[in-house]
């Protein structure tokens, strides 16, 4: 019996440990705004914010890569380009593509976004659709690198369409998305130095976010 009992006290005190450490929050209703530069492992971060919220990650880039075939021209390919390249997506296209994603059922806590808003009009936006589902307003998380490095990573990735023009115009984006965002949401963002390894990253995430 002795031995039983000491089982289920050590049983109870690792799963409420567990909970401790998780630290309870996917009950709560959260919306994030994920911002930095390519290269700054926003996919992995925000896969990460997602386990530990319960919350969807929704990223602009990949619905654009899946609804871009709606286009139906012949100048398809083209347009199917751009779209998936971020160029030519107007606030009214950007706006649908995301309520089309927040609408959903997995969504109704909150989600995380990456790539949206990018422009003021898209931010207003999102802040009234926030307020008529009942959710908070975001909180942006700010993966900060310097350009360099940012260069020298998506140079060594390895990827097709990192080309030096390419690289050029993203990071130009990205500088124009963050200004936009961070005068809007300045006492709401949380930096963290994204040149570390990424579960150094994810710690002060995390620690930023206690805070």
């Amino acid at each position: 019996m002795g031995t039983w009992r000491g089982w289920l006290l050590l049983s109870t005190a690792a799963l409420l440990a567990a909970l401790m450490a998780w630290g309870q929050p996917r009950g709560e209703k959260a919306v994030f705004l994920l911002l930095g530069p390519p290269g700054s492992g926003k996919t992995t971060q925000a896969r990460n914010l997602s386990r530990q919220y319960g919350v969807p990650s929704i990223s602009m880039s990949d619905i654009l890569k899946k609804e871009a075939g709606w286009v139906k021209t012949p100048l398809k390919k083209g347009m199917k380009a751009h779209l998936e390249s971020g160029d030519f997506v107007s606030d009214e296209l950007a706006n649908t593509l995301i309520e089309k994603h927040i609408a959903q059922k997995r969504a109704e806590r909150g989600f995380i976004l990456d790539g949206y808003p990018a422009t003021v009009k898209q931010a207003e936006y999102l802040e009234n659709t926030l307020k008529e589902r009942g959710l908070p307003a975001p909180v942006v998380i700010h993966l900060e690198a310097p350009d360099k490095v940012v260069i020298d990573r998506m140079n060594n990735r390895g990827r097709a369409d990192d080309n030096p023009a390419t690289i050029e115009r993203r990071i130009a984006d990205y500088h124009r998305e963050a200004e936009i965002i961070l005068a809007r949401y300045g006492s709401r963002t949380r930096s963290v130095d994204a040149t570390q390894s990424p579960d150094a990253v994810w710690r002060d995430i995390r620690q930023a976010l206690a805070r």
